[in-house]
């Protein structure tokens, strides 16, 4: 178990799978004040018990609130599992993913059939009650304001949630992976992809000016503004590199694509400088990501 303490009250635990290449890559987030927490994004169930002993191991003895950027099973799986521990937590998540998270079967069912074993890797989520779900997006918590903003595009149920100069993105700026050399960054557009939604939610993310960025995939930046803009490029420029083959009849094929990509976009220069397993999983999400744009591009 890994702890990073990033500020005196602020907390990353990571939430490693036991399968090759998920170390360093899921999270989640803790805000400590005194023996009580904010958790943003719990992680998935398998992982649970991980999260449970860094509580431990932190000195939290309360939970006041869990905030989801997501319902996605690696993100918000554990949340049912969790509040059994902490029952006085109380949730709060996009509208859209109160169902989902009282009634999760269908959740459920649908990252099976898309994601697979993987899937059954990060565990099948508990369902919660809708009593634990908080009504109020915006939340006073100590001396602290935090704020909800809607941002879908990676999912239409997205939540980046703003704390003095803090943004916690979720995935609304995709994926960052720190790196010896130059940080790796890329989308995380899973079909279905609307990019003019996803663009928006960046772009009113960087409206509010914070200064450091905590990814869901993973760690702490500065420069948020500058990460945001970074993802909003990426994208337009992965879109182009994707018309472009097919203004020239080249070969759609996502693995194809895939190798254009790499070849061409610098903010993933440093992806064969990464582990083997690591390349491995970032292939299978960039391919993901890819499936996205062409949806949206073939609509």
């Amino acid at each position: 178990m890994a702890i990073h303490r990033v500020f005196e009250n602020l907390f990353l635990v990571d939430l490693d799978l036991p399968i090759p290449g998920f170390t360093r890559f899921i999270s989640s987030w803790i805000i400590k004040e005194g023996d009580r927490a904010i958790i943003i994004d719990p992680g998935p169930s398998t992982t649970i018990n991980t999260l449970l002993n860094a509580l431990r191991e932190i000195g939290i003895r309360g939970i006041d609130y869990i905030l989801l950027t997501h319902i996605h099973l690696d993100h918000a799986g554990g949340c049912g599992d969790l509040i059994k521990s902490y029952p006085d937590a109380l949730i709060v998540c996009h509208p859209q993913a109160v169902f989902h998270l009282s009634h999760p079967t269908k959740l459920w069912q649908g990252s099976v059939n898309v994601l697979g074993d993987l899937a059954r890797v990060w565990g099948r989520p508990s369902s919660v009650s809708r009593e634990r779900i908080c009504s109020e997006l915006d939340i006073q918590w100590k001396d602290y304001i935090i704020q909800s903003l809607e941002t879908p595009g990676h999912a239409s149920h997205h939540l980046c949630f703003l704390m003095n100069d803090l943004v916690f993105a979720g995935e609304v700026a995709g994926i960052h992976i720190p790196s010896g050399n130059k940080p790796y960054i890329r989308p995380a557009t899973p079909p279905p992809f609307r990019p003019e939604i996803a663009l928006h939610s960046i772009s009113l993310v960087a409206e509010r000016r914070p200064k450091k960025i905590c990814y869901g995939h993973y760690g702490l930046l500065g420069d948020a503004v500058g990460m945001l803009k970074i993802a909003k490029e990426q994208i337009r420029f992965w879109l182009n590199i994707i018309e472009e083959r097919q203004d020239k009849g080249l070969n759609m094929d996502v693995k194809e694509i895939l190798g254009d990509i790499l070849a061409r976009d610098s903010h993933l220069s440093s992806f064969h400088q990464l582990e083997s397993d690591i390349r491995k999983r970032e292939t299978y999400f960039i391919k993901n990501s890819i499936k996205g744009m062409l949806g949206f591009l073939n609509r």
